[in-house]
């Protein structure tokens, strides 16, 4: 995800337009934090799930405090929580889960949110020393955690009853604890997330090209490269078939067009893309014929070519259609190697 925001700033500069990381601050962007709100994030890291995009469409909220929240709030355990969650954020009344909580969860709504609030809760609640509090926090990660957690479940009540807390209330808040059981962030955690989610979602809301080209080119996130292309073209892009004298090895975005990337042929070496960058600096291809001698493909690199449509440009001028321009040169590939 870093790599995807480093290639299209760099894409961004080449293309002539300012982008000065030193002064970005793009949690406080109108049109990024619009767009975050209603879940268009697909491609932006760590927001791009299907999950947390209908959070962010149900909660309608795009500014950086609440992205940290719903960083951390969006784990397989805490779906009930959730929901109460969203309903609080619209305005449904709510009344802490007990006065000696209210202070430590009142910026999330009166729910556990972060790891940290599990530790203080052990604290505030059943007299845990700080400690063993975090003890517990790191427990709830385990593998085998469920004989060490008996433990702490007996000291976690017996301390709580100390503090008056009735037996369904801790029931209650135990339950609400053990959302956090097989992964959760802490909040620095959700913050620094957060901060790239912001990051990649600034570049999406203002140089869509060359974000979706580079989320492509560093082929990671969570969807395919068919649903990355559709999202692109979703944005109003135009995408650009791979070409031998247009393209690069990677995909790159400028202005509203994406062009694929000589990576996306399939068949094709490393090492050929590379030859067939280099030696066009030369000057462009002139020929498919030219191609071939300069850039030194196989034949079943050429062939892979010619069905991308990587050298549609080389096609004779008699021969421009689709169908019959590349049929032409499959035709002058064999005359060239027999020739040869």
């Amino acid at each position: 995800s870093l790599g995807v925001i480093r290639d299209a700033v760099a894409m961004v500069q080449e293309g002539g337009r300012e982008l000065d990381e030193s002064l970005w601050q793009p949690e406080d962007d109108p049109a990024t934090r619009a767009m975050v709100a209603k879940g268009e994030t697909m491609g932006c890291f760590y927001i791009e799930s299907p999950a947390t995009r209908l959070l962010q469409k149900k909660a309608k909220r795009g500014d950086y405090e609440h992205m940290v929240i719903h960083s951390s709030i969006i784990r397989p355990a805490a779906n009930p929580y959730i929901q109460e969650y969203l309903k609080r954020l619209h305005g449904q009344p709510w009344e802490p889960i007990h006065p000696l909580l209210a202070d430590i969860l009142a910026e999330s709504y009166g729910i556990m949110v972060y790891q940290e609030h599990v530790s203080q809760a052990a604290v505030a609640l059943a007299g845990f020393t700080h400690a063993r509090a975090d003890k517990l926090r790191k427990v709830m990660n385990w593998k085998d955690k469920e004989r060490a957690l008996k433990d702490y479940r007996e000291d976690f009540a017996a301390g709580a009853r100390r503090m008056g807390v009735g037996e369904a209330k801790i029931g209650e808040i135990w339950e609400m604890m053990m959302s956090f059981s097989g992964y959760s962030f802490c909040k620095p955690h959700s913050a620094s997330y957060a901060r790239v989610s912001f990051q990649a979602a600034y570049l999406k809301a203002h140089h869509p090209a060359e974000f979706m080209a580079a989320v492509i080119s560093n082929q990671g996130g969570f969807y395919s490269t068919f649903a990355y292309v559709s999202e692109a073209r979703r944005l109003g892009l135009t995408v650009l078939p791979p070409d031998v004298n247009a393209g690069r090895i990677v995909w790159n975005g400028r202005g509203r067009e994406i062009r694929t990337g000589l990576m996306a042929v399939k068949g094709l070496g490393r090492e050929t893309m590379a030859r067939i960058v280099a030696r066009r600096e030369a000057g462009p291809y002139a020929s498919l014929e030219d191609f071939c001698l300069r850039a030194a493909p196989e034949e079943d690199e050429a062939r892979a070519l010619i069905e991308a449509g990587a050298l549609d440009g080389l096609a004779d001028g008699r021969d421009r259609g689709e169908r019959s321009g590349r049929a032409g040169l499959f035709w002058r590939l064999a005359a060239h190697r027999r020739r040869r």
